[in-house]
């Protein structure tokens, strides 16, 4: 028996027996014939798309190699129906910003409200020997003859001997406890005037010089300042507390009483009734402009319509 010889023994030239192998066969193949894998692979990938096609199966990962080859000009395709896609979208915004901008001229404009109409009224005329009850009636019956639209005003210029009364005459005049600190610290010439609310409200503007003063001195002159300007605005003491009690507790609780208020931000001083009815109010509108009222509403029409100590 020959002896076992060695798989991996040495030949007779002394080198050992090369192993051929698919690998080992390509690359002679390239060697001898200068292919490269490239090619190889290409002929690999239609050789299995023609198996494809003759089996039947779908060709569609053979075919992968070869509709690879087309990407470029596909690419391109893509890259033109882009930009013109791109073009088309620009097309239609620009088209449909046009539109808005005209549809938009186009809309009528909402109509402004009408201003606020200030005109003078019916004047007072005095001759400056009027007692306090014949200013009261002259005031009275100028006010209840003017007539004032809705949400409007309405002045009535007060006048002794031709020129306009002032506010130190207007207090003489009234007979009223006015502190004289008070006097001096308010503007030369007051404002009557009706706002057009609920048949007509009265209100007094007076301009302020100084500030602090005249604030002090409207805290001082409350105690009587319903007895002295009261009657100017229709507003009678006696006849909103006609019905007093008859104890001594319900006639202590029949009287009018001021308190702080604040209406739209803004700090107020109001003579409330017995029934709780606000019958008067003061307020200073600003620091150069001090307002009598009888309603909350006028005072609010008339924080937009009064500052510096006069009608805007």
């Amino acid at each position: 028996m020959p002896p076992e010889q060695n798989p991996h023994s040495k030949n007779q030239s002394g080198e050992l027996k090369r192993i051929h192998t698919f690998q080992s066969d390509v690359e002679e193949l390239m060697h001898k014939e200068s292919v490269s894998k490239t090619d190889i692979a290409l002929a690999e990938s239609e050789k299995r798309r023609k198996e494809d096609i003759a089996l039947g199966a779908p060709a569609n990962q053979s075919r992968l190699l070869h509709i690879s080859s087309h990407l470029p000009e596909t690419t391109g395709w893509n890259m033109r129906l882009a930009l013109l896609i791109g073009a088309g979208v620009l097309l239609l915004g620009g088209i449909g910003m046009g539109a808005s901008f005209l549809l938009r001229d186009r809309t009528p404009a909402k109509p402004r409200e009408a201003p606020t109409m200030v005109q003078k009224s019916v004047e007072v005329t005095l001759a400056g020997t009027e007692s306090r009850a014949g200013i009261i009636k002259a005031v009275r019956t100028a006010l209840d003859a003017t007539s004032v639209p809705q949400n409007q005003l309405r002045t009535t210029p007060l006048l002794r001997v031709g020129a306009a009364l002032t506010t130190a005459g207007l207090f003489s005049m009234l007979e009223t406890s006015a502190p004289p600190a008070l006097t001096r610290a308010l503007g030369a010439i007051p404002v009557l005037g009706i706002h057009g609310f609920k048949g007509g409200q009265p209100f007094l503007l007076f301009p302020v010089s100084s500030y602090d003063y005249a604030f002090d001195g409207m805290l001082a002159w409350e105690k009587t300042l319903l007895d002295d300007i009261g009657p100017l605005f229709g507003v009678l003491a006696r006849e909103i507390l006609r019905n007093s009690g008859d104890t001594a507790a319900e006639a202590r609780e029949n009287a009018i009483v001021f308190k702080d208020i604040i209406i739209r931000n803004k700090d107020a001083r109001a003579a409330f009734a017995p029934d709780g009815r606000v019958v008067f109010l003061y307020s200073f509108l600003d620091k150069q402009t001090l307002l009598f009222a009888t309603n909350e509403d006028t005072l609010k029409f008339l924080l937009n319509t009064a500052g510096g100590g006069k009608l805007r």
